[in-house]
């Protein structure tokens, strides 16, 4: 399954855009429903992957902001910042990596310190589930018998979900910035409609549409 990061920001795009541009350095942002914009940075540059960019867009933008992860349909990391400092870092498979220790686990996740990032109604207990590594739906249970989830994005999904956000939101959040590039007649239509926005300060790909 493809590997993505992406930062949801609770503002409007048209707020965000502006130090989007400065703080980034390659990136495309999304609207993301009303009161939301999504940012997907080219991780591919040093300093510019999701986790590297969530302190400072935050700081900048003064709201708090949550960076996900998602690593072939392993793992999934949440990381939520405000005021620039990391406040919360989920792992949905802590151990692997022991240099960024987690302060929530499937065993002992805190489903208030992803509140901030409501888009309506919040189901507590499909969050709390979620974040538990319990998936409700039995389609999305290991096909191994192992418990958890079989995908690290349907984690995801359902987290934000239990957050209010709409399928279209979701499918977006679950999108990475070479995704894009791989289908440049879709992405240049995204460009000309303004459901996708440049930002930063410098083009990470030849294969981003240049302005004549």
């Amino acid at each position: 399954m493809a590997t993505y990061g992406s930062i949801l920001i609770p503002l409007p795009l048209e707020r965000a855009a502006p130090v989007l541009r400065e703080v980034c350095v390659a990136a495309y942002a999304a609207p993301a429903g009303p009161g939301f914009c999504l940012v997907h940075p080219d991780r591919f540059i040093d300093g510019n992957g999701v986790f590297s960019l969530a302190g400072p867009v935050g700081a900048a933008l003064g709201v708090p902001v949550l960076a996900a992860f998602q690593y072939d349909g392993d793992r999934l990391e949440l990381e939520v910042w405000r005021d620039g400092v990391r406040a919360y870092r989920y792992d949905s498979w802590p151990g692997i990596r022991d240099d960024k220790p987690a302060d929530g686990t499937p065993e002992d996740a805190d489903p208030a310190a992803f509140l901030d990032f409501a888009a309506g109604p919040v189901d507590g207990y499909r969050l709390a589930c979620a974040l538990a590594d319990t998936p409700l739906d039995v389609r999305d249970m290991d096909v191994d018998g192992e418990p958890g989830y079989v995908w690290a994005q349907r984690l995801h999904w359902d987290v934000l979900a239990a957050l209010g956000h709409p399928d279209q939101v979701i499918g977006r959040a679950q999108r990475d910035h070479c995704h894009f590039g791989r289908a440049p007649r879709i992405l240049a239509e995204l460009l000309e409609s303004g459901e996708l926005v440049v930002v930063g300060t410098a083009d990470s790909r030849e294969d981003t549409p240049k302005s004549p």
